[in-house]
């Protein structure tokens, strides 16, 4: 399904506000509250719906990534070992 672009002129607000017609917003899926991801490319300006995950995800600590670093070596080498055998 191919859909008609829409396109409409909007006047730039003091610190960079821009609001985004209902129509388009409608169009993308872009709710009061939701997060949107902004960046450029080649010249654009690109504004795109960011989905979030429903629940929290946890975090790492850098001690934890490095553990989980040094158990994935051993474990492989083990594997590696095992497999020569």
């Amino acid at each position: 399904m191919q859909l008609i672009p829409i396109e409409d002129i909007v006047k730039m607000q003091p610190k960079g506000l821009v609001t985004i017609p209902i129509k388009i917003r409608k169009r993308v899926g872009i709710s009061d509250n939701d997060f949107v991801r902004v960046r450029t490319d080649r010249g654009r300006l690109m504004i795109e719906p960011v989905r979030t995950l429903p629940y929290p995800v946890r975090s790492y600590t850098d001690a934890e990534v490095r553990e989980f670093i040094e158990l994935d070596k051993k474990e492989s080498k083990e594997l590696s070992c095992a497999q020569i055998q």
